[in-house]
């Protein structure tokens, strides 16, 4: 009685797990993907973004040229958040020149912004001590 019950057992199991392959007949991996629930779905679905300069605005349409010279096109729409959640802004804050981190869905060299504020700054260099002149003795 006890071997039935174990076959039966590994018997099931084995058609459990030959229902749940999803690996086709060749061998070769199934395509995967997330959830919609998971939390990496969010971060993947958003891109990466650009970081860099404003070289033009026009109307919904921006230019932004990163440090190593590549544009990009980022693309405003009414849901583009400006600023950050903690100190929210507007597109007007951000004129031509304005260093800025983008933050969106990316297709090659365009870019969906669903967010737009002020790039964290690599800090000012150092300003020169002054030199203490030297007093007759």
């Amino acid at each position: 009685m006890r071997t039935s019950f174990l076959v039966g057992v590994l018997a099931a199991a084995a058609v459990a797990v030959a229902g749940c392959s999803s690996q086709p007949a060749t061998g070769a991996p199934a395509p995967t993907s997330a959830p919609s629930g998971a939390p990496h779905a969010k971060a993947a679905a958003q891109g990466k973004g650009v970081r860099g300069q404003i070289t033009a605005e026009t109307g919904s349409t921006w230019t932004v040229m990163t440090a190593k010279g590549r544009a990009f096109t980022v693309t405003l729409n009414p849901q583009t958040a400006f600023g950050t959640a903690a100190s929210p802004g507007a597109a007007a804050q951000f004129p031509v020149g304005t260093t800025v981190r983008v933050v969106g869905s990316r297709t090659g060299t365009t870019v969906t912004a669903t967010r737009i504020a002020p790039a964290k700054s690599a800090g000012a260099p150092p300003s020169a001590a002054p030199t203490p002149s030297a007093a007759p003795a």
